[in-house]
């Protein structure tokens, strides 16, 4: 049996609780990955349209965090590419 780790968000669009995870339940612990909206799965039932549209709430809510992780990734490339030239 899977214990998959799985989300709710509070969709203003649909006004109501919606159950997700994400796709790789490996991946989400990576420091360094940065998710896509194909990464998101939704697990309650919802049409196209309003999975759409909750995927969308889902990416804008994560966003400081991905902007962090990104910041991060730059951080320790430049790190990196100067440590090389040194």
């Amino acid at each position: 049996m899977k214990n998959n780790i799985y989300f709710c968000i509070a969709s203003d669009e649909l006004g109501r609780e919606i159950a997700w995870q994400w796709k790789d339940q490996k991946k989400q612990f990576f420091k360094t990955w940065i998710p896509v909206e194909d990464d998101i799965e939704i697990i309650d039932e919802v049409t196209p349209d309003n999975k759409a549209l909750v995927i969308a709430e889902i990416m804008h809510e994560i966003q400081p965090e991905l902007r962090d992780i990104r910041l991060q990734r730059n951080k320790q490339a430049k790190e990196r590419r100067n440590a090389k030239t040194k």
